[in-house]
């Protein structure tokens, strides 16, 4: 480990290109910054300067050095501003949900961060189990996941309710206002990383007599991408499961058809972040934001 003494030394003595003056400024003699030298080239093994009489010229190990130090003052500088600025309107936002949820929560994230240009929004979209792995890991601050979290050292606040919809091709249901099970299983299903999730309470809730278990549905095929879960559903290419605020989001909506259901699937939604680690004031804004949401 370089030590920070030795470090300070070379720094400035670089900066004043003088021994005489870098001992006045450091409160040193003469002897002790050339003794300081010594000793740091013998602990990096290399030279750092090359002396010419009275003056010295940087060897390239001695500007590597030099450029470090640089480099480590200013990291410094910035953490010690993000550790003494904590303002609401400026620092990055960790946030985590599902990636249908995202379709709901990201422009509105973006409209914040535009209000406040200082802000910055890292958004991951994640299932549930997965969301809270990334809190305990300290990689998201805030999450707002589908379930009640049994971890006593997890914060939960209870948003609001999400109504699950059964969504399919406009061209599908054109005859009939409620699908069968045969037409379910004629489309196939549209799977997302929160299909299952999704799909088999809305299922289970409706088609009693008939589902038994996703692996007793035809899959049509599989998305992970945000904006593009409910394309092949507008396509004719399948069904698929999703809340009522994702389905809202997407831009052709004339292409899909919600499908009436005899039992309604309403899903809670919680804004979860660790107990102990008390979150930046920035996130008072996004608190804020989601309450509103869903009021």
């Amino acid at each position: 480990m370089i030590s920070p003494i030795l470090l300070r030394t070379f720094v400035a003595l670089v900066d004043t290109q003088h021994f005489t003056r870098t001992a006045e400024q450091l409160h040193m003699t003469q002897p002790g910054v050339s003794q300081h030298i010594k000793k740091l080239e013998q602990q990096l093994g290399a030279a750092l300067l090359a002396r010419y009489g009275k003056s010295f010229e940087l060897t390239e190990a001695g500007q590597r050095l030099y450029d470090y130090a640089q480099n480590q003052a200013e990291a410094e500088t910035r953490l010690r501003e993000s550790i003494t600025g904590d303002t609401r309107e400026a620092g990055v936002l960790e946030l985590a949900c599902s990636g249908a949820m995202a379709l709901r929560l990201y422009p509105a994230l973006l409209a914040l961060q535009q209000r406040h240009p200082a802000l910055q929004v890292n958004l991951e979209a994640a299932p549930n189990q997965a969301i809270i792995e990334r809190i305990n890991a300290n990689q998201t601050d805030l999450g707002i996941v589908s379930q009640p979290c049994p971890d006593p050292l997890m914060t939960q606040q209870r948003l609001g309710q999400d109504p699950l919809c059964l969504v399919l091709p406009a061209s599908a249901v054109a005859a009939q206002s409620k699908p069968d099970w045969a037409l379910l299983s004629s489309l196939g299903f549209i799977n997302h990383p929160d299909g299952h999730h999704y799909a088999s309470q809305l299922l289970e809730a409706n088609f009693t007599s008939h589902y038994a278990g996703m692996d007793s549905l035809p899959q049509s095929g599989y998305i992970n991408q945000l904006g593009q879960i409910l394309l092949p559903v507008s396509m004719g290419l399948g069904f698929t499961v999703l809340p009522q605020s994702a389905v809202a989001a997407f831009p052709y909506p004339e292409q899909l058809q919600i499908a009436s259901l005899d039992q309604p699937v309403l899903e809670s939604i919680y804004l979860l972040h660790k107990k102990h680690r008390p979150l930046a004031q920035r996130y008072q804004l996004v608190t804020e934001l989601l309450t509103s949401a869903w009021q």
